[in-house]
């Protein structure tokens, strides 16, 4: 029993008896396995959606890194362009960002002297005669 206060006035009330058997009982047991699941997807969906955002804004993040850094490169060359040295630069504590590292590509496969690179031949067929 549940008390409840209407206008002032307690009253007792049931609980809603779950229902027992059948399609009733059924329908209810899914709700309650389909809250529970519902419930991991919204946090994995929110889990997801952090993620993206903060992987979007660091994306931006070495965008404007690397954007700078070829600023300062451009900056460095002009002051070499200019009559400084690198030694002179360096000396006052100025020197310029790596370049960015470039990925090397696998070169194709070929095949080693004496390798045989081409699938067998078929065997010849005796002439017929």
């Amino acid at each position: 029993m549940r008390a409840i206060e209407v206008c002032g006035q307690t009253a007792a009330m049931s609980e809603p008896t779950p229902p027992k058997s059948g399609k009733a009982a059924a329908a209810a047991a899914a709700k309650t396995l389909l809250a529970d699941r519902i419930a991991l997807v919204n946090t994995l969906g929110d889990a997801l959606d952090a993620h993206r955002k903060q992987d979007a804004t660091a994306t931006q993040a070495r965008d404007a890194a690397h954007q700078a850094a070829e600023a300062a490169r451009t900056a460095y060359a002009s002051a070499l362009a200019g009559g400084w040295t690198a030694q002179q630069l360096t000396d006052a504590g100025l020197r310029p960002p790596k370049a960015p590292r470039t990925r090397k590509t696998r070169p194709e496969h070929t095949p080693a002297p004496g390798e045989n690179n081409h699938p067998p031949a078929e065997p010849a067929t005796p002439a017929a005669g």
